[in-house]
């Protein structure tokens, strides 16, 4: 676990303070000095927490951090274990919390005792669920409080050696000079620019074709059909050969920057693709998504509902060479999703009735 300790202590803690309360807080005493326990909270998990890096605050006699959960899902068989969602007149039981973040505050009573506030600050409801759920009736179900309050007195995450607090507290250090020097590069960088025309921003435009497509706002369900397609489009399709296919063909329509393919496989399975050629940031989509301009790790955490996905895989480019490709994938619905990112950006979207 990564530490970014911030001297700006005031800051901080006035952003703690000022911060979403939900009026809930739990509180005990730790028979622990508060530099201890300061690193040993870095060290808690559970199966909803990430490895990632962690902002905190701190002076003589206070310290203040956070610990985030991810991907907390609600429904019936499955509540949520962690919160107590207020949801809105007429939301269904079944909602999805991308974020939530619990303060925990320490404070100085002795050099071997320590007093630990534990509230819960901030819910984030994914873009399904926001419109269903009042973040600010939201509570915490206390097992998390729970969760921490053992992991703290049992002393699991007390550092085994005071090198190892140093160590960290070093690499933070280094870690936050690091962060000015690459600061100071990017100013530099961007007055570099001014001088520099061949790196021109990309446009962002909104394809009316691929609103007409996805008139619905989103995916188009399967099975379908050519003519389906051909009728969204208003452009007739190309038959391109498919050996797997039916008839050993495949529809194909091109307009603009894309390419969109159609077809049934032998084995049964049914598909559409489509395929992004330009250089613009092009928006119309469904649920948000753009062409060069949604990245994988964001596309990965608005699909997270879904047990999205995220790895790299290669593809052949021809006989002798592959490319490394960045994917996500997950199921929505009875269809299967594959989002390829070719430049970063994406750039091909899958769907089909067979996991791919």
């Amino acid at each position: 676990m990564k530490i970014k300790l911030n001297d700006k202590f005031l800051a901080l803690a006035l952003a703690f303070c000022f911060s979403l309360c939900f009026g809930q807080k739990t509180e005990f005493t730790v028979p622990e000095n508060i530099e201890n326990l300061q690193y040993s909270i870095f060290n808690f998990s559970n199966d909803f927490t990430k490895d990632n890096v962690k902002s905190a605050a701190s002076s003589d006699k206070d310290f203040f951090t956070s610990v985030d959960l991810y991907n907390l899902k609600d429904e019936a068989g499955k509540k949520n274990p962690y919160l107590i969602l207020a949801l809105k007149n007429g939301a269904k039981p079944k909602q999805f919390i991308q974020h939530a973040a619990w303060n925990i505050t320490m404070k100085k009573l002795s050099s071997k005792s320590t007093k630990v506030s534990i509230s819960l600050q901030e819910v984030v409801p994914d873009s399904w669920s926001r419109k269903d759920v009042d973040v600010k009736q939201t509570k915490s179900t206390g097992l998390l409080e729970k969760e921490i309050k053992e992991f703290l007195l049992s002393g699991e995450g007390k550092a085994a050696k005071v090198s190892e607090a140093t160590e960290a507290a070093a690499e933070a250090t280094m870690a936050a000079a690091t962060e000015v020097a690459e600061a100071a590069e990017a100013a530099v960088a961007v007055e570099d620019t001014e001088y520099i025309a061949d790196a021109p921003p990309k446009k962002k435009t909104v394809s009316k074709k691929l609103q007409n497509l996805f008139n619905k706002k989103q995916f188009i369900s399967l099975p379908a059909s050519e003519a389906a397609f051909t009728n969204l489009l208003k452009i007739k399709a190309s038959q391109v050969a498919c050996e797997s296919c039916k008839n050993g063909k495949q529809s194909s329509w091109d307009f603009d920057d894309f390419n969109l393919i159609y077809g049934h496989m032998t084995d049964g399975t049914e598909y559409y693709g489509l395929q992004y050629y330009g250089d613009n940031m092009v928006s119309g989509l469904p649920y948000g998504l753009v062409f060069n301009g949604s990245s994988a790790s964001e596309c990965r955490d608005k699909f997270a509902r879904y047990n999205a996905q995220l790895y790299q895989t290669s593809v052949e480019v021809d006989e002798n060479t592959s490319s490394a490709l960045t994917v996500v994938t997950f199921k929505m619905n009875s269809s299967f999703v594959r989002l390829e990112f070719g430049n970063t950006y994406l750039t091909r979207v899958l769907i089909s009735t067979k996991e791919f």
